[in-house]
């Protein structure tokens, strides 16, 4: 949100007059303000094609997994700084989508590191991939 004040105060003051138009220094902050605007929130849906989780308001971009790429789904209770930090996040742990500390679905893929995202009602998201897992497993 600071990024996007400062963009917003340097493009006000350039169209004011009080400082001269200064793209170097503007440009980066409203791109900063944009990249943050587009991962502020996460929304990830179960479907019977298998898992999609979208990030920003309008649900863009997003990564899907198909229900023949789950093997297993799992709850966690991570931490930023297990992860390393905020956002999105690859470790040893595998990716991690974390906007806020707690329980987390982690998803076992055929292929790929395993994943996990910091939502609402991590036991029922897990249960119902688990659920997707065991029907693309019984009909293959």
């Amino acid at each position: 949100m600071l990024t996007g004040l400062v963009a917003v105060a340097g493009t006000a003051a350039a169209a004011g007059g009080l400082i001269g138009v200064e793209w170097a220094l503007i440009t980066p902050f409203a791109f900063a303000s944009l990249g943050m605007f587009a991962f502020a929130s996460v929304q990830a849906r179960v479907t019977e094609a298998g898992l999609e989780v979208s990030f920003g308001p309008l649900g863009w971009p997003a990564r899907r997994w198909t229900a023949g790429n789950i093997v297993s789904a799992r709850v966690e209770n991570r931490r930023p700084a297990q992860v390393g930090g905020w956002g999105y996040r690859l470790s040893g742990l595998g990716i991690t989508v974390m906007l806020r500390s707690g329980e987390c679905p982690v998803i076992h893929l055929r292929k790929g590191p395993e994943f996990a995202v910091s939502i609402d009602d991590a036991e029922r998201g897990a249960a119902l991939l688990n659920a997707l897992a065991a029907k693309q497993q019984a009909g293959a």
